[in-house]
C-alpha cells in the first residue's frame, strides 16, 4: 500500500475501505450473526459481539489506520512497521494487552494507543443525567468524566482501561501522543493523553475530538488527518518556506514557537595544508502545531560564517539576530499573529515536546539543526560569569586544573574540534569541565543528566559534535545543562 501523502489521499482511501466493508464484508458479517443466532440461543449477544469486533478490526480499523500511514507490514517504501497489535503493558501489576500500539519505528518510542470496541458500543453518557448525549457534547462529557464525574456503564470501565493503558505505556518514560477509541463507526481522539490521563490538571474538552459516524469523518477528513497521521503524531520536522506557512498553519493552531539554527561544520585546509574549522549558521523558526508536529521554517536562507576574530563576533551575532527577526516577522505577517518564542529551559522541561524535537539534531554528517529557544544563536556575546580565569589555559595550569598538556592556540579539528582558542572569552580550559562535557549519557545516569539530545553513549555536552571547548557560560544551553545534578561548573554566576 502506498504512502498517504495528504488529507485528500486519506479521504479517497477511507471511502474505498468503507465501500469494501459495506458492499463485501458486512454482508458476510451479517450472515455470521444470523448463523450464530440460530445455533447459540441464549449466548448470542456475547458471541456475536466478539466476532463483530474482530471483523471490525480486520476489515475497517486496520485499513483505516493504514490510510493514516500506521502500518502493520513492512516493505521498502514504508520501512519498518510502526503499529503493533496486542502489545503487552503492565497495568497496576496486571499484564494487559492493547488492541494496537503505534510506535516510532527505530527507537520504539510509543506514539499512539488504539482501543477498539464492538460495533454496537454506545457513546459515553454522564450518569448524573442519563440523557442522550448530543454529538457536540461528547468532548465536554469526557472532560467532565476525567475530572471526577461518573459515566454510565460500560464507559466507567472503558475509561479506566484507557487510563491504565496510557499510564502503563508512560511508565517506559514517554507518554503516547494520541489515544484513539473507536467502534469502527464513531471515533474519539484524545490529543493530549498526558493531560487527560496522567497530569493532575483539569482535562480540556478542546483536546478531545469526536467523529460520530463515517459521514462526519468524510466531512472533517482534513482535521482527522492532521490529528492522527503518523508523521504528524511522530512530530517529524518538515522544512517549509515562509510562503508555505499559511497552507499548514492557521493563526490559532500554533501551540509553540522557537528560534533555531542550521549549523554546518566544515573541515577546511589552509594554505599550509593544515585543516581548520569553518562553522556556517543560518536562522530558522520552529513551529509546533496543536495537532503535534514540529515544522522548520526557513529553506535556503542566507547563512553566516562564525568569524575567527573575536572582535568580529558582536557584528556576526547582530547579523544573525536581525535575519532571525526578519524571518520571525515574515511568518507573523502571513499568519496575522505575533510569535513569542519559548525559552530552552521551558522546552527541555516539557518531556513530550522535547521528545519530538531535541535541542541538537544531526540531520546529515556535520549538518545540524539546533533549537535555540528565545535566543537566535548557540553562542552568547559575553560569558554570564565575568572575569573567569579558566578561559586561559596558562592561568588554569597555574591553579592545577588545566585540561590537556598544552593550550589550544589555533582553531583545530584534531584531536578535538575546538573553534575557540585559549585566552578567548568563549574558550574553557578547565580540566573538570572538559571531562564532564565528554562523559557519556547512559541508562543508569540519564535521570541525573536530565533531558539530553543525545542517545545513550553520546556526550553530555549538547554541542560536542562540533565544538568541544566552548565556555558553558557563553552557550545557549547553559541553563538546561547546569540544571543537571551531575554537572557543576567551577565558576559561579553573580
Amino acid at each position: 500500500m502506498r504512502r498517504t501523502r495528504n488529507a485528500d489521499d486519506f479521504l479517497l482511501e477511507f471511502r474505498r475501505l468503507r465501500s469494501n466493508y459495506v458492499n463485501r464484508y458486512k454482508p458476510l458479517v451479517d450472515r455470521v450473526r444470523r448463523e450464530f443466532a440460530e445455533r447459540n440461543r441464549g449466548t448470542v449477544s456475547q458471541l456475536t459481539d466478539e466476532l463483530l469486533e474482530a471483523h471490525s478490526r480486520t476489515y475497517v480499523v486496520n485499513s483505516f489506520l493504514a490510510a493514516l500511514n500506521w502500518r502493520l507490514d513492512t516493505n521498502p517504501e514504508t520501512g519498518l512497521p510502526n503499529l503493533i497489535p496486542e502489545a503487552q503493558v503492565e497495568v497496576q501489576g496486571v499484564r494487559r494487552f492493547l488492541d494496537y500500539l503505534g510506535l516510532e519505528s527505530a527507537t520504539k518510542r510509543p506514539l499512539m494507543v488504539v482501543e477498539t470496541k464492538r460495533p454496537s458500543a454506545p457513546v459515553p453518557k454522564l450518569k448524573a443525567s442519563g440523557r442522550s448525549t448530543g454529538v457536540g457534547d461528547i468532548p465536554s462529557t469526557l472532560a467532565r468524566a476525567l475530572s471526577g464525574e461518573t459515566l454510565l456503564k460500560p464507559w466507567v470501565e472503558w475509561l479506566e482501561d484507557v487510563r491504565g493503558y496510557v499510564q502503563g505505556v508512560a511508565a517506559g518514560r514517554h507518554a503516547p501522543q494520541r489515544v484513539l477509541v473507536t467502534n469502527g463507526d464513531w471515533l474519539i481522539v484524545f490529543l493530549n493523553p498526558s493531560g487527560a490521563f496522567i497530569a493532575p490538571n483539569v482535562p480540556s474538552a478542546t483536546d478531545i475530538l469526536f467523529f460520530p459516524n463515517p459521514e462526519d469523518i468524510e466531512k472533517r477528513s482534513g482535521e482527522l488527518f492532521l490529528a492522527l497521521e503518523h508523521e504528524r503524531v511522530l512530530g517529524e520536522s518538515r522544512d517549509l518556506t515562509v510562503g508555505e506557512v499559511p497552507f499548514h498553519f492557521g493563526p490559532e493552531s500554533i501551540e509553540r514557537a522557537m528560534h533555531g539554527l542550521r549549523v554546518r561544520y566544515i573541515e577546511q585546509p589552509n594554505v599550509h595544508g593544515q585543516y581548520g574549522p569553518v562553522i556556517r549558521v543560518a536562522p530558522i523558526m520552529l513551529l509546533k502545531s496543536r495537532f503535534g508536529g514540529w515544522v522548520r521554517i526557513g529553506i535556503n536562507p542566507t547563512d553566516f560564517v562564525l568569524p575567527e576574530r573575536p572582535s568580529d563576533l558582536p557584528a556576526h551575532l547582530d547579523e544573525v539576530r536581525n535575519a532571525a527577526g526578519q524571518l520571525r516577522t515574515g511568518i507573523a505577517q502571513r499568519l496575522g499573529r505575533n510569535l513569542e518564542p519559548q525559552g530552552l529551559r521551558e522546552h527541555y522541561g516539557n518531556a513530550d515536546s522535547f521528545s519530538m524535537i531535541r535541542g541538537v539534531l544531526e540531520v546529515a554528517p556535520d549538518q545540524f539543526v539546533l533549537a535555540t529557544g528565545a535566543d537566535t544563536h548557540f553562542v552568547h556575546g559575553e560569558p554570564s560569569v565575568p572575569n573567569c580565569p579558566f578561559h586561559d589555559w596558562r592561568r588554569a595550569h597555574g591553579e592545577g586544573c588545566a585540561g590537556g598538556g598544552a593550550p589550544i592556540s589555533i582553531r583545530q579539528v584534531l584531536p578535538q574540534r575546538a573553534f575557540f582558542r585559549s585566552e578567548e572569552a568563549h574558550h574553557c580550559a578547565h580540566r573538570d569541565v572538559a571531562s564532564a562535557k565528554a562523559s557519556f549519557i547512559s541508562a543508569e545516569n540519564r535521570d541525573r543528566c536530565g533531558p539530553r539530545s543525545g542517545a545513550d553513549g553520546a556526550a553530555f555536552c549538547e554541542v560536542w559534535k562540533f565544538e568541544t571547548h566552548l565556555c558553558c557560560r557563553t552557550c545557549a544551553y547553559e541553563e538546561v545543562c547546569t540544571k543537571a545534578t551531575v554537572f557543576k561548573l567551577p565558576c559561579q554566576r553573580p
